[in-house]
């Protein structure tokens, strides 16, 4: 049976939990003021990264959904009005990345598989909340979008058949490129802490 969670799990979570919620609250509103494409993207890219770092400090069973419940809630309160939609997002990072190292436990594979699934689903979440907010028929205007790329290029088919799969081969791959770093860099900074005792 899993001992309960000791003093310092309780304060790394804490404060792995905090920071991600601090890099919601100031970089996303710096990023949703700057109104530059692909914002929430770049937010979970740096969420990937820090997940995967907290895994390798943090290892007790639930420990990535209890970071994106701190994080999620320090972005939910300090949100004007009541906007659920960001506290859903970082609740399912979380989730996902528990699931994975609970599957495959902590390794660099799993670190990989963590960050192309978050930033699939940051892809797929997008759209879905987007088709609820303006329409499903947001879709059709993306896929116009698409073609008429084709049609500047003077491609005869459907270009969104050719862009679709290879946006998502580019969250897939980004993500875990986000991984692998986080990983690498867990490593490191193990490391030159071991030194430093020495």
């Amino acid at each position: 049976m899993k001992k309960d969670l000791d003093h310092n799990e309780f304060i790394s979570t804490a404060l792995f939990g905090a920071l991600w919620g601090v890099i919601e609250i100031s970089l996303g509103t710096i990023l949703h003021a700057s109104r530059i494409p692909f914002r929430g993207t770049l937010l979970t890219i740096i969420a990937v990264v820090l997940i995967t770092i907290s895994r390798s400090f943090i290892n007790y069973k639930g420990s990535m959904t209890a970071i994106s419940s701190v994080a999620a809630t320090l972005k939910l309160i300090t949100l004007p009005g009541f906007n659920i939609t960001p506290f859903i997002a970082i609740m399912m990072q979380g989730i996902i990345a528990e699931i994975v190292f609970s599957f495959f436990t902590y390794s660099f594979i799993s670190s990989l598989l963590t960050g192309s699934l978050i930033l699939l689903y940051t892809l797929i979440h997008s759209l879905i909340m987007q088709g609820i907010f303006f329409g499903f028929g947001i879709y059709n205007v993306y896929l116009e979008i698409l073609n008429s790329i084709g049609k500047a290029i003077n491609y005869e088919g459907e270009m969104s058949l050719i862009l679709i799969p290879l946006i998502v081969f580019l969250y897939i791959f980004i993500g875990a490129g986000a991984g692998w770093f986080g990983y690498v860099t867990s490593n490191r900074t193990k490391e030159i802490l071991q030194e430093s005792v020495l």
